[in-house]
């Protein structure tokens, strides 16, 4: 329970806990109420997780409304509200595990109990160690009874907004959205819903799409965050009731899959900093409210093109960085010659394999450059290369001789101001500017160690060519002395001739652009969202979208050197 509620601020503490045995069944329960707004129920019966429930969770759920209902009217603390199940188990951590002798499961899957007789078992135990609780923790019951009675109140209020909203449809003589662009098809297994960030980009879908099965809903800004706001506030929200409206099968516990108009749920957002953040918004609003829409395969991401390469009449769209750097890949293979030193030329089916290396290598460079500059820890190892592991005070003092001179040859950029034996005689040292702040570096054996998979690309690499090289295309000629700059260099040749774009928002495409590369069935790519593990998905909503702020910077100090793409 407390590893459940990391990432949420709890009413109380510690967790309630029930123990009970009655007719040879075990009951164990642990509960904690939480300022968060959705309810967290997990149940298990002999170890077994029973994601769909059964009588086990009926009998919890009774006893969780009777008992607090009859605590709250016998200490006058209803104010006039009459609450409901949903009210009391709102920001409820459960966590309930029953062990049965003879268990009966319904349905294929076997994750929901039918054993009758357990739900009384569970409800009456379950009611006596609660009011038990209740009554020798005041203060702890009215937290919880102020909270449910907020929610009733809340209820109150959402249950009027969606009234009104059908009163108003009723008037307006339709149900559906006026900036829905809706499709003629009506069979929703055939519909897809197209969920676009902006009027711009929407107006671009509109005219891009088949109308014949794709709709069109444009968002504008970015929906409400439900993670952190009460039901009544989300229905508020424009954006928000404008996409129940256009689903048709209601939130929350009004859910029904049957009413849903359209089979696919498409979000089409920009590939920045704001679209993803609108994505994830979108992703929080189904996942809390529309769950079993996730569950069953509806909701899917699309993926536009970020980059188009166009060259005379011909043009080809790229999916993303790794897609562009593949593509000029092949196309240096067949127009850049690397000459040696010695003479020696490499050929295009080398250069292939050479490039891949190449990628790996500098890719593996810039996810350690957060401790060492790229430039600098390429050009220790190739010292390291060249003298072989060092092992005593003179053999760091030649690598860090040679390491200097190889910085003044190959680099300008590395703001090295001192290079010399580190006062332990077991490294070198290197005193760098580096990000605005003077470091001090240390290179030696553990590092080699350390980056046992980076030395051996670079010896890889170091086999197949001699550095420097010289690049050729056509008449144009360029030096090359380093393997990072070898690559940049490469790419930027086979560049040549194209005209390179890279998008940045949907709005920049055209209606027949945006057709073909991103809502076309025979050109697209879509990624389906799938909830693998409905824990961990749960605590990932609490973490990021939530209200404690603790988890959350812990979670971004904890990962934010892995990050790959970051867009400031």
């Amino acid at each position: 329970m407390e590893h459940l509620n990391e990432a949420r601020n709890p009413l109380h503490a510690p967790p309630v806990k029930v123990l009970g045995e009655r007719d040879g069944v075990q009951v164990e329960l642990a509960l904690q109420w939480t300022t968060a707004y959705s309810e967290a129920l997990y149940s298990f019966v002999n170890s077994i997780n029973t994601v769909e429930g059964g009588t086990h969770v009926s009998g919890l759920k009774a006893a969780l409304t009777r008992t607090l209902s009859t605590y709250a009217r016998q200490n006058n603390s209803l104010k006039g509200t009459n609450l409901s199940g949903e009210d009391i188990r709102e920001g409820l951590t459960a966590v309930l595990s029953v062990r049965i002798p003879e268990p009966q499961f319904e349905g294929q899957t076997k994750t929901k109990l039918g054993n009758s007789e357990v739900k009384g078992l569970v409800e009456g135990i379950t009611g006596e160690s609660l009011t038990h609780f209740l009554d020798e923790n005041p203060q702890v019951a009215r937290i919880v009874l102020s909270k449910a009675v907020e929610a009733a109140r809340a209820r109150d209020a959402a249950r009027r907004a969606r009234e009104l909203a059908r009163r108003k449809s009723a008037l307006e003589g339709s149900n559906l959205p006026g900036k829905l662009a809706d499709c003629q098809e009506t069979n929703p297994d055939l519909c897809e819903l197209y969920l676009v960030e902006g009027d711009s980009a929407g107006g671009s879908a509109k005219q891009g799409r088949d109308r014949r099965y794709q709709a069109i809903l444009p968002l504008r800004g970015k929906i409400l965050n439900v993670e952190k706001s009460r039901f009544d506030k989300m229905l508020a929200n424009n954006e928000v009731r404008t996409i129940i409206s256009a689903l048709g099968c209601g939130i929350g516990g009004d859910y029904d899959s049957s009413r849903l108009r359209y089979g696919r749920i498409i979000i089409m957002t920009d590939a920045d900093v704001d679209g993803s953040h609108i994505r994830t918004l979108l992703l929080t609003f189904f996942y809390r409210q529309m769950r079993d829409l996730v569950e069953n395969g509806h909701l899917y991401i699309a993926q536009p093109p970020l980059y188009r390469v166009k060259r005379g009449r011909r043009e080809t769209y790229l999916k993303d960085e790794g897609a562009m750097e593949e593509f000029f890949s092949a196309q240096a293979a067949r127009t850049v010659k690397v000459g040696c030193e010695d003479g020696t030329v490499i050929e295009a089916e080398s250069l292939t394999g050479l490039l891949e290396l190449l990628h790996i290598y500098v890719r593996r460079l810039h996810r350690l450059e957060w401790r060492y500059p790229p430039a600098l820890l390429d050009a220790f190892l190739t010292v390291a290369s060249q003298t072989g592991e060092a092992a005593t005070r003179e053999d760091h003092a030649v690598q860090a001789e040679l390491l200097m001179e190889h910085l003044r040859e190959v680099s300008k950029d590395v703001g090295v101001q001192r290079v010399g034996v580190a006062e332990d005689g077991r490294s070198v040292e290197v005193l760098v500017e580096y990000r605005g702040e003077r470091r001090s570096l240390h290179f030696g054996s553990a590092v080699l160690a350390e980056r046992t998979g980076l030395a051996d690309i670079h010896r890889q690499l170091t086999e197949r060519l001699k550095l420097p090289v010289t690049l050729r295309v056509g008449n144009t000629e360029r030096a090359v002395a380093t393997l990072p700059d070898l690559r940049e260099a490469i790419l930027d040749l086979a560049q040549r001739g194209y005209d390179l774009q890279r998008y940045k928002g949907l709005g920049e495409m055209n209606p027949d652009q945006l057709w073909s590369t991103t809502m076309d069935p025979e050109n697209r790519i879509l990624q389906q969202v799938e909830v693998d593990d409905l824990q961990a998905a749960d605590e990932m909503f609490t973490v990021l979208m939530g209200d404690a702020v603790e988890p959350r910077r812990d979670f971004i100090q904890k990962n934010a050197l892995a990050v790959r793409n970051l867009d400031i």
